[in-house]
C-alpha cells in the first residue's frame, strides 16, 4: 500500500471542509483529484502530508503513519510558489533539499537538466516567471526519487509545450515507480495522463465510474446535480 487515507474530517471552525474522505493508491499510477475552487482539494493534500492536522481519520504512507516525519524521506509534496524565496537562486533552493536529504551535486544538476531548469539555475527566483518556477517547484519535488509524489496544480503558467514535458516527465516517473496524486483544473490534460479521477464536492469523495471524458463526468457531477 503506497497510500491510504481513512475517514479524514476537517473542519475550521464550525465550516467543514472535509467530510470522511476515504481512498487509497495500492500501486504506482497517476491519480488526479478534481474540483471546483473551495471543494476542500488543498486542504486535503496540506492534510495527507500532516500540514494540516485532521479532524479525525488516518492517513498511512508507505506503511507508516503521516505523523511519521521519516516517511518525508520518500515522498514529495509540490506546493505553490508560495514557498520559494525571492531573494535565493534556484540552485540555493536545490542545494538545500540536497543537503537536508544528502542528494549529491550531479544527481541534483542532473533532474534540473531533465526538468529542463538547469539553464537559469542561477537566477534569483525574483526574476523567474511563473512558469520557470513551476518547472523549479517540480524539480524540488522529484529530486529525491519519491515513491510518492503529490502535485498541487502542477501545470499552472505552463505554455503548451512545457506542459508536454511535465506530461511526458509524470509518465516516465510512474514507470520508475512512482505513485503521484495531483490536483488540477486542466480536465483535458488530466485525460491524457491517468483515467482515475477523484471528484471532491463540497468535502466529500463523489465515487462514481461514468463512461466518459473527465470534462463530461465534471459536468455531470458538478452541474446536472446541483
Amino acid at each position: 500500500m503506497i497510500l491510504s487515507v481513512n475517514q479524514i474530517h476537517k473542519s475550521y471552525g464550525n465550516e467543514k471542509v472535509l467530510t470522511g474522505i476515504t481512498f487509497e493508491i495500492h500501486k504506482p499510477q497517476i491519480v488526479a483529484l478534481v474540483g471546483p475552487n473551495g471543494s476542500g482539494k488543498s486542504t486535503l493534500l496540506n492534510t495527507i502530508t500532516n500540514l494540516l492536522a485532521a479532524d479525525q481519520g488516518e492517513v498511512t504512507i508507505l506503511g507508516k503513519s503521516n505523523k511519521n516525519p521519516t516517511i518525508f524521506r520518500e515522498i514529495s509534496f509540490m506546493q505553490d510558489n508560495s514557498v520559494l524565496y525571492d531573494y535565493l537562486t534556484g540552485y540555493d533552493h536545490l542545494q538545500f533539499i540536497g543537503d537536508i536529504q544528502g542528494i549529491t551535486r550531479k544527481q541534483l544538476m542532473q533532474t534540473a537538466e531533465i526538468v529542463g531548469v538547469d539553464g537559469y539555475l542561477n537566477k534569483k527566483v525574483a526574476y523567474y516567471s511563473l512558469g520557470m518556477k513551476q518547472l523549479l517547484l517540480l524539480t524540488l519535488a522529484i529530486v529525491n526519487q519519491p515513491k510518492l509524489l503529490i502535485l498541487d496544480e502542477p501545470l499552472n503558467g505552463l505554455d503548451p509545450s512545457s506542459a508536454i514535458k511535465v506530461r511526458e516527465l509524470l509518465l516516465q516517473l510512474v514507470e520508475q515507480g512512482t505513485a503521484i496524486l495531483l490536483s488540477s483544473h486542466n480536465l483535458s490534460e488530466i485525460d491524457r495522463v491517468t483515467s482515475h479521477v477523484l471528484f471532491l464536492k463540497k468535502g466529500v469523495l463523489i465515487n462514481k465510474e461514468l463512461s466518459m471524458s473527465t470534462e463530461e463526468r465534471y459536468k455531470k457531477i458538478f452541474f446536472d446535480e446541483g
